[in-house]
């Protein structure tokens, strides 16, 4: 159903036109996991070098430019830097002042993003000084599955309330969906961290209670825009 292209241009114009329905999104997320699979085990096959990740992208089928003349564009981005203070005052005017607070990025936010935003910043900081060796780790099914969770509420427009307002129904459910089922990664991941004491008791029942109630949020999420179908 799903070529590459869907992958390379997600905001292209085919996406235009009709909307897709949840079955079609979910069918689109699941071609989606099937490539960062293949790319994580190209990767493995390769190493994590400047030639294996060419050579792994070059079998993925994803174009790298070879010369410096493609890369020119991107180059001249570096040019800007001294002179934006310059463009921003011929746009705004000299009494422009960028917004200082932290959180600005977050005022049209919906709650329900809000609470998964910051759980994922408490839970990162708690783990900034812990080093693991593979992926297969339990610290790091569960960091996958709030960061999951997250991207796709992202998707989903919940980090702009006027991007969810836009969103395709069958879009935001099929995400919401994908967001409950890596919430349940997470929390299921629990006991395994427990048994290797990485929290303390009363740090995970925190983290416990924390998901189980974005995933009440979600399912009420996932309700409403049932109902509005």
């Amino acid at each position: 159903m799903f070529d590459d292209s869907d992958f390379n241009d997600f905001d292209d114009e085919e996406f235009d036109g009709e909307e897709w329905s949840e079955q079609e999104w979910e069918e689109f997320f699941q071609e989606e996991d099937d490539q960062k699979r293949r790319l994580q085990e190209l990767l493995d096959k390769y190493g994590f070098t400047e030639e294996g990740l060419r050579k792994a992208f070059e079998e993925m089928g994803y174009y790298i430019p070879e010369d410096d003349d493609e890369l020119t564009d991107i180059d001249s981005l570096d040019e800007l830097d001294d002179d934006i203070d310059d463009i921003i005052e011929q746009e705004y005017g000299d009494e422009w002042e960028p917004e200082i607070s932290d959180q600005s990025h977050l005022q049209n936010a919906h709650p329900l993003f809000r609470s998964c935003y910051y759980l994922v910043l408490k839970i990162m900081k708690s783990l900034r000084h812990l080093r693991v060796k593979h992926r297969d780790h339990p610290i790091i099914i569960f960091q996958t599955g709030l960061f999951e969770c997250m991207s796709k509420l992202i998707r989903a427009g919940y980090d702009d309330i006027d991007s969810k307002l836009e969103a395709e129904q069958g879009l935001i459910l099929a995400a919401l969906k994908r967001a409950r089922k890596a919430l349940f990664l997470s929390l299921l991941t629990i006991p395994r961290l427990d048994a290797l004491k990485i929290f303390s008791g009363t740090t995970l029942i925190l983290y416990r209670n924390e998901i189980t109630e974005l995933l009440k949020q979600i399912n009420q999420e996932i309700i409403l825009n049932k109902t509005e179908k």
